[in-house]
C-alpha cells in the first residue's frame, strides 16, 4: 500500500502545468490511448459514463479554437470599464497559449434536464445549477485523471477553463451540439527541457 501512495506522491509533487509546447511534437498515439484509458477510470455523478473526451490534433482547428477565445475574451473586455478592460485583457492573454500543444483533450458531456422533467416548475435556479454543477464537477475528475496519467507518461499538460468563457462557439468548432458542457480545454505534449 505505501508503494501506491509513493507513487502518487511523486506524479503529485512532479506535476506541473506545462505551458509551452512545440507544434512539431507528437504525442504518440500509444501514448495517446495510455491517457485516454486512465480518464476512462474517473468517478462520474450518477454513475454516469456518457461524458467524451475529443481528441483535437487538427492544426487549423486548433488555432480556430484559440481565434474564438481571443474573440469572446476582446469582446467580454469591451464591455468593462477602461481599468477592469485592461486587466482583464492581460490576464486572458494567456487562455489560449495551448495554440501550440500538438494535442488537445476536451473532456465533455450531455447537459442534462434531469430535474426539470422530474420538477416541471418547481425546478428551481438553485436545484438546476446543483445539477450543472454536478456534471462539471464530475468533468473535473476526468481532467485530472488525465494530468496524472500524462504525468505518469512523462508528458506535460495544463487543465484551462479559461477558454470556456466562448462557450457554445467552441462546442461549434469541435462540432459538438450546443447542449454540451465543455468540463476543460488540456493541452498535452511533450515536456520541454
Amino acid at each position: 500500500m505505501e508503494s501506491l501512495y509513493s507513487a502518487l506522491t511523486l506524479l503529485a509533487e512532479n506535476r506541473h502545468s506545462q505551458r509551452k509546447f512545440s507544434e512539431s511534437d507528437i504525442v504518440s498515439e500509444e501514448e495517446l490511448q495510455s491517457v485516454l484509458s486512465i480518464a476512462s477510470r474517473a468517478p462520474f455523478a450518477s454513475g454516469r459514463s456518457s461524458w467524451k473526451i475529443a481528441v483535437i490534433k487538427d492544426r487549423q482547428q486548433i488555432r480556430s479554437l484559440a481565434a474564438q477565445v481571443r474573440e469572446s475574451a476582446a469582446a467580454l473586455a469591451s464591455e468593462m470599464e477602461e481599468d477592469a478592460g485592461n486587466f482583464f485583457r492581460r490576464y486572458s492573454a494567456s487562455f489560449t497559449f495551448f495554440e501550440n500543444a500538438p494535442l488537445l483533450l476536451v473532456p465533455y458531456c450531455r447537459e442534462t434536464a434531469t430535474m426539470r422533467s422530474m420538477l416541471r416548475d418547481n425546478a428551481s435556479e438553485e436545484i438546476l445549477l446543483w445539477e450543472h454543477d454536478n456534471l462539471t464537477k464530475s468533468l473535473s475528475c476526468v481532467s485530472m485523471m488525465i494530468l496524472l496519467a500524462a504525468e505518469s507518461l512523462s508528458l506535460g499538460a495544463c487543465y484551462m477553463t479559461g477558454p470556456l468563457l466562448a462557450g457554445k462557439q467552441l462546442n461549434g468548432i469541435l462540432g459538438l451540439r450546443d447542449n454540451m458542457i465543455l468540463g476543460a480545454i488540456i493541452p498535452v505534449g511533450h515536456k520541454s527541457l
